[in-house]
């Protein structure tokens, strides 16, 4: 067969751009050593990645950020639309005092060039807190990042739809209520160990995000009436309560759920004892909830002198379809809930119940045999057992 003299250097630009795309940014300019072709398509990438993963020297680390400067601030790149734009810096290599700098001008650029996404991971470097004030941006993720305090600033994220914190340092909580306040279009949003200098609650907030769809929080980071609309609602932490009683009750507030649809619960490694009631309490304001799942504290003990309550949650007598318990134990005080819930959850189509294959000195057996055994009053409902 006769051989092709095709190459990649012929497919359209389009093409060749979308995968250089995929690459680390500097992986991707080393093409132009293949031909000049390569050069107006590097320069046109609306993809920038940076990551510090080959940063192992002072030399490579003013070597990375000059070549960030030149892409970013390039004439070339200036007028083209900017995606996505990652940093990603895991290592210890960077100076809070010198670089910030060269971020801080990075991320004005990015505006600049009216960017979609926006990836930051920079191990506490200290940003301005122009990042919060990006007009086109649609997904903003923020990893170990300590912003300055928002005292005289605002937040202006009119576009935002979804919203990742990780390990986020804010000077004050009401920052960080002032950040969720300034997205009104946010339909997801997820909070895990943020925390602030001062961790007293926010007095400022007010404004609850009425378009959230899906959101995943730690307990006393985000107080539960600022995701009141929520539709799918993932908590883990639970089982603390804080010496500060009107702290504690500021954050957990349970408004009424209106949309609440699925609830995931999980409780802390650090919970002082595991109470059935606090999962009720929160039923009865999720009046439209058709999946539970909760997710105990290993090690933790349960409150075993739990009795059933007086009432039925609505959601147990029109909506709830599933519920899953992680780490039951095979004692009273657990066994009386799942009763709970197969004798009182009419439309109910499957339980699960999932256990540690060795159990504790103080379960029995007969917990288990008498839950098989226990009427439900949903006619379709399937009892499922299984080992974590």
């Amino acid at each position: 067969m006769p051989q092709s003299d095709s190459s990649i250097n012929d497919l359209p630009d389009e093409i060749l751009s979308h995968i250089l795309s995929f690459l680390p940014t500097r992986h991707a300019f080393k093409t132009i050593l293949l031909s000049k072709k390569w050069i107006p398509i590097c320069y046109s990438l609306s993809v920038l990645r940076v990551d510090d993963g080959i940063v192992n020297n002072a030399d490579n680390r003013i070597h990375l950020l000059r070549f960030v400067e030149d892409f970013i601030f390039s004439p070339h790149s200036q007028h083209i639309p900017l995606k996505a734009f990652v940093l990603h810096c895991r290592f210890q290599i960077w100076d809070a005092e010198t670089d910030r700098s060269t971020f801080d001008k990075c991320l004005q650029a990015a505006k600049l060039r009216r960017v979609l996404y926006l990836y930051l991971y920079l191990l506490y470097i200290p940003l301005a807190p122009t990042i919060f004030c990006f007009k086109t941006l649609v997904v903003l993720t923020l990893i170990k990042i300590r912003p300055d305090s928002l005292f005289d600033c605002s937040v202006d994220l009119p576009m935002l739809k979804n919203l990742y914190l990780c390990d986020v340092r804010f000077h004050h909580m009401d920052d960080f209520m002032k950040l969720l306040s300034g997205c009104p279009e946010l339909e997801r949003l997820t909070s895990l160990y943020v925390k602030a200098n001062d961790m007293a609650p926010a007095r400022g907030y007010a404004k609850p995000l009425s378009k959230l769809i899906l959101s995943t929080i730690r307990l006393f980071e985000v107080p539960f009436k600022a995701v009141y609309n929520v539709q799918h609602l993932n908590i883990s932490g639970l089982g603390i309560n804080l010496v500060n009683k009107e702290t504690n009750s500021y954050y957990k507030d349970f408004p009424v759920f209106e949309n609440l649809t699925v609830l995931n619960l999980g409780w802390s490694t650090y919970t002082q004892i595991h109470e059935w009631d606090e999962v009720v309490k929160m039923l009865q304001s999720c009046p439209k909830l058709q999946s539970l799942s909760i997710s105990k504290a290993k090690s933790s003990p349960t409150k075993e002198d739990w009795k059933y309550p007086y009432h039925v949650p609505q959601c147990l007598l029109t909506q709830l379809i599933t519920c899953n318990i992680e780490d039951y134990e095979a004692i009273e005080a657990d066994f009386r809930f799942a009763a709970y819930i197969l004798e009182n959850a009419r439309h109910l189509e499957n339980m699960t119940i999932c256990r540690n294959p060795l159990p504790k000195p103080m379960e029995s057996p007969q917990f288990l045999s008498d839950l098989s055994s226990c009427s439900r009053i949903s006619p379709t409902c399937k009892l499922s057992f299984s080992e974590i």
